[in-house]
């Protein structure tokens, strides 16, 4: 495998550790609210990346269609920070660890020429094993709707990794759009 194909799955599978995030106490020194630690992540995020763009700077596990747009890991960092700010604990924690592992999983058998249909059955199965052992691990939620809320977030995962937005990076919508499910999910159950 390429270094660059390696680096690049590397740093999404580590996103998988973003929810340690809800270990750091809720207020820090001096009182100033954990969440001001999402904002300066995100803005250091979008700050470099403007620099990038500015100098023209490429690095090792940048895809050569980034060069000229929003790299995937500013989508990831917005996608990250919007979920741990809006979300509540689970659900945030189950769409990033979900995320973090099948798209990196999935990219890498579509790399490798394996059929849709295997690489869907194993994405799909895969992300709803994580979503579901997460939501039930937080044990904030009983068996029948995390397992609802687990089946709807993962056709909604895989479905956003599978069919690419001209706009939009997957990255970002493989967080979102299932914690968003889940939790309109959560207030209708």
């Amino acid at each position: 495998m390429r270094r660059e194909v390696v680096v690049r799955r590397g740093v999404h599978m580590l996103m998988a550790v973003t929810p340690v995030y809800y270990l750091i106490p809720e207020h820090l020194a001096y009182g100033v609210p954990r969440w001001t630690l999402l904002i300066l992540f995100l803005g250091g995020i979008i700050a470099f990346e403007a620099y990038r763009h500015v100098r023209g700077i490429t690095f090792i596990g940048l895809r050569p269609h980034e060069r000229h747009q929003i790299a995937s890991f500013v989508w990831a960092a917005a996608g990250i920070a919007l979920v741990l700010l809006v979300f509540p604990h689970d659900i945030a924690s189950a769409a990033l660890i979900g995320m973090a592992i099948v798209d990196p999983v999935a990219g890498e058998m579509r790399g490798r020429k394996v059929s849709n249909r295997t690489t869907a059955g194993v994405s799909l199965a895969t992300y709803f094993g994580l979503c579901t052992t997460v939501l039930l691990v937080a044990q904030v939620r009983p068996v029948p709707e995390a397992l609802v809320m687990s089946s709807v977030a993962t056709v909604i995962a895989v479905s956003a990794e599978a069919f690419k937005v001209k706009y939009v990076d997957d990255d970002f919508l493989m967080v979102v759009l299932p914690a968003g499910a889940m939790a309109a999910l959560a207030l209708s159950i």
